[in-house]
């Protein structure tokens, strides 16, 4: 008996069109969604480190809040960034207050006073100090005064929290 090939048929590859598997590439972005929504932090950062100064270390558990920012360098004194007073200059002044930095912190809390008048926000006087870590004692003192003089009571030094 002679042997007749049986007629298979035969596979058309098709026109070359590669269709892409959306089921692995949507698996893979929700993994990254999942992700990233549980490393997301609602808080953030709400103070930004002068880069001018080092920040002393300590072990505070408080979390930082915001209110007017207030930097002592080693060079200027800055209210929510622009310069009031050389540092330089704190040494001259007798007495604790500092005129040039109540002026400045006076007219924030005006500003507060109407925000509050006008739309009801309760003005808190918060201020967030930053100081260098190598700042005399003095001269923090007299920055310390000038702000509780200046309607901001409620003080918060920013410091870098200590590991461990």
């Amino acid at each position: 008996m002679a042997f007749i090939p049986s007629r298979r048929k035969q596979h058309k590859t098709g026109s070359g069109i590669v269709r892409m598997q959306l089921t692995s590439m949507m698996d893979m972005f929700t993994i990254l969604l999942v992700f990233l929504l549980k490393t997301y932090s609602t808080h953030g950062q709400l103070i930004n480190p002068s880069q001018d100064l080092t920040l002393p270390v300590s072990d505070v558990q408080n979390p930082p809040e915001v209110g007017l920012d207030v930097t002592v360098s080693n060079d200027w004194i800055l209210v929510n960034g622009k310069p009031v007073e050389k540092t330089s200059n704190l040494a001259m002044i007798n007495g604790y207050i500092v005129p040039s930095l109540q002026a400045a912190l006076q007219r924030y809390a005006e500003e507060g006073r109407k925000l509050e008048a006008a739309y009801g926000t309760k003005f808190s006087g918060k201020v967030t100090i930053q100081g260098d870590k190598k700042l005399p004692y003095r001269l923090l003192i007299k920055v310390l005064a000038t702000c509780g003089q200046s309607n901001f009571p409620n003080m918060r030094l920013v410091v870098y929290q200590k590991e461990g």
